[in-house]
Formats: structure tokens, C-alpha cells, sequence
């Protein structure tokens, strides 16, 4: 690996883990914002939502904005705008100004993720640009964790604005990283025509369509997941700090999927991913029955199948979208966010328990969309 691999693969890196971090920090923090702005957390929740809508937005938008203006400018540019917008979520009065300031702050920070994913395939390739991919989905997987453990961790400390000011300075900071160390790449402009027209052609294959169903209920999972087990756990911060922090062994997992799919296929990776979901819930429901502390382990199972799905899905899309690649995979980012954005909605009027069977629930649907898959996969493997 050159020098320029290892710097750029820095600076990306650590841009992914910044960006995803701002989908998790409402989680351990709702009742804190809902007391200092006296709003109900039901209200606090409907503004996280606000974020996670108009990040899927951002992800559509700066995607083919990306091939128009380059992908440099687009996520350097796209720090600087998310620095400006995290400051403005911490000054926040009420419940309209932080649905408001949080839907911007997440237009922004979709400025990343796809424009990250071309860029890679723009500059390096083959080893590179699959370690490099791999890299990027770890560091999305381990801001999961993160995320929570820095919001709740600066808010024990201070205040809960002082989370978003905080990513407002670390923002700031990788714009004149970004902008000093990352290299410009060749500006190819499609017409929003061809790509409106290239995303319809996708939209009409049907083991896209499945593969798109797995992805809509994938982040959902995630954050369902920790949404519920923050509330379930409230009052046993020890627990649930400790619950998060194991959580990030399974996101190492992401690093060797290439690998795995090299050895054993990307079917059986996805299903292995698959079962590794449905007995991390087991696990789960076994805590939450029994009181065994069974919930250790689900956390690590459960990042760990994420950490599997996530990369094979993209690889899977990957290959059978063809030429249609960038736009499938800025539905791809679309579509994992548009489910992410209802999970909160759809839980926090669940117990635990009812939780569990849910996620248990999506489990199943993504299994019969794998097997869908399978079953068609000569189809699907043959790209436009």
C-alpha cells in the first residue's frame, strides 16, 4: 500500500466515522433534550426522524450533484456545511428550531456516503479499493457505538448542546484536513435525465427490488435495536454502557466479508449474516425473560451479523446493477436511511419484549428476500 492509499484511506475513514456518529446521538440522550427544551420525548424522537429524512434527501442530492461539480468539493465542502448546521442543533429552543436545525445538519452530512463510495471506485482499485470499501462500512458500523457512547458520554460531563458542538468543531477540522490532503478526480457530468432515466431501469429488476427490501429493514434493525435496549435499560447505566462498548468487537467483522465471500460466496455470507441475526434476538429475549445476562452477547452478535449484511448487500448491488452502479448504489444509501427514519417512530410505543419479536420479524423478511434472491441469482448476477 502507497503513502497516498494510507492518507487518503485516513481522512475517509475518519470522515465515515464522524458522519454516521450524528444518526445514533439522539439514542441515550432523548429524555435530557426533552427536559432541557420541555418537549416530550415523543417529540424529541419526531426530530431525530426529521434527520434521518433528509439525510436519505442528502444522499439522493449530493450523489448526482458529485458528478457535476466533483466529488472533492462535494465532501470537503459538505464538512464545512455540516460544521455550520451541528452548531446550529445546539442552539435549539424548542421543539420546531430542533426539527428544523436537525433536518439540516442531516441534508449535510448526506453529502458523504455515496460521494465516498465513487470517489474510492474513481481513485483506486482492485485490493485498494476493496479494503479501502471495507474500511469505510467499519468505520459507518463502529460509529454506531460510538455515536452513543459520545453523546451520553458529553452529556453526563456538560449539557446535551455541547454534543452538538463538539461535531460542529470535529467537522470544521476535517474540512482543512480534507481539503489540504485529498486529491481532486476527473468531473465526468451525466445528465439528470440519464440518471432519473438509469434509476427507473434499476427500480424495474427484480432482485434489486429484493435486495433493496434487506437494506430498508437493515439500519432499521440497528437502531431499533439500541433505541429499545436504551429504554429498556434506563437506570442501569453500567449495563448499558458496557452492552454498547462490546458491541464494537462485531463491527471488526466487516473487514475480513470480502473474505469470506471470496471463500464460501456471497450467498452463504448473507445468510450466515442472516443467522447470526436471528440468534443474537434469541439471545436477547432469553436476557429479557430470564434475566440471564445473555444481552452481552446479543450485542456482539448482533453488530456482527450488521457488519456481515451491510457489505454483502453492497457487493450484491453492485454486481447486478452493471453500469447503473452509481445510481444503485444512491438508492442503495436512500433506502437504508428511509427505513432507519421510521424504526424510532415504530418502537418507542413498544416494550422490550414486543421489540424483539419485531426485529425477530425482520429478520425472516430478509431471509425471504435472500431466498428470493438465490433462487434468481443467474438472473441477477448479469448486470445492464
Amino acid at each position: 500500500m502507497n503513502h497516498d492509499f494510507n492518507r487518503i484511506s485516513a481522512v475517509l475513514v475518519a470522515m465515515a466515522v464522524m458522519v454516521a456518529c450524528n444518526i445514533y446521538t439522539f439514542i441515550p440522550i432523548y429524555r435530557e433534550i426533552g427536559a432541557s427544551l420541555s418537549i416530550t420525548q415523543s417529540e424529541v424522537v419526531m426530530a431525530g426522524t426529521s434527520f434521518i429524512f433528509f439525510y436519505a434527501c442528502g444522499l439522493l442530492t449530493f450523489a448526482n450533484a458529485a458528478d457535476h461539480f466533483g466529488k472533492k468539493r462535494i465532501l470537503v465542502w459538505g464538512m464545512l456545511a455540516s460544521a455550520f448546521a451541528s452548531g446550529l442543533v445546539g442552539l435549539s429552543t424548542d421543539f420546531w428550531s430542533l426539527f428544523f436545525t436537525r433536518g439540516f445538519q442531516g441534508l449535510c452530512l448526506g453529502s458523504f456516503a455515496p460521494v465516498a463510495f465513487a470517489y474510492t471506485y474513481d481513485l483506486f482499485s482492485g485490493k485498494q479499493r476493496t479494503l479501502l470499501l471495507a474500511f469505510i462500512n467499519t468505520g459507518f458500523l463502529f460509529a454506531g457505538i460510538l455515536g452513543q457512547l459520545l453523546s451520553g458520554g458529553i452529556t453526563q460531563l456538560s449539557e446535551w448542546s455541547r454534543v452538538f458542538y463538539f461535531f460542529a468543531v470535529v467537522y470544521a477540522f476535517l474540512f482543512v484536513i480534507g481539503k489540504h490532503m485529498l486529491p481532486l478526480t476527473n468531473v465526468q457530468s451525466v445528465s439528470p435525465s440519464y440518471q432519473l432515466a438509469t434509476i427507473m431501469k434499476l427500480l424495474r429488476r427484480k432482485e434489486l427490488l429484493y435486495s433493496y427490501g434487506i437494506v430498508f429493514t437493515l439500519l432499521a434493525s440497528f437502531i431499533a435495536y439500541y433505541d429499545s435496549l436504551t429504554r429498556h435499560l434506563s437506570g442501569e447505566e453500567d449495563l448499558l454502557f458496557l452492552t454498547r462498548s462490546v458491541g464494537l468487537i462485531g463491527a471488526g467483522l466487516s473487514l475480513y466479508t470480502g473474505r469470506f465471500m471470496e471463500v464460501i460466496g456471497i450467498y452463504k455470507t448473507l445468510f450466515i449474516g442472516l443467522a447470526l441475526s436471528i440468534v443474537s434476538l434469541v439471545a436477547a429475549l432469553i436476557y429479557a425473560i430470564w434475566h440471564i445476562p445473555f444481552i452481552i452477547i446479543s450485542s456482539i452478535l448482533f453488530v456482527s451479523a450488521i457488519s456481515l449484511l451491510i457489505p454483502t448487500v453492497i457487493t450484491l448491488i453492485g454486481n447486478m446493477s452493471g453500469k447503473g452502479r452509481s445510481q444503485a448504489l444512491s438508492l442503495y444509501s436512500f433506502i437504508l436511511l428511509c427505513g432507519t427514519s421510521l424504526a424510532p417512530l415504530i418502537v418507542m410505543n413498544l416494550s422490550y419484549v414486543q421489540s424483539l419479536y419485531l426485529l425477530l420479524g425482520f429478520c425472516f423478511f430478509q431471509s425471504l428476500m435472500g431466498g428470493l434472491l438465490f433462487r434468481g441469482r443467474r438472473k441477477g448476477e448479469v448486470g445492464n
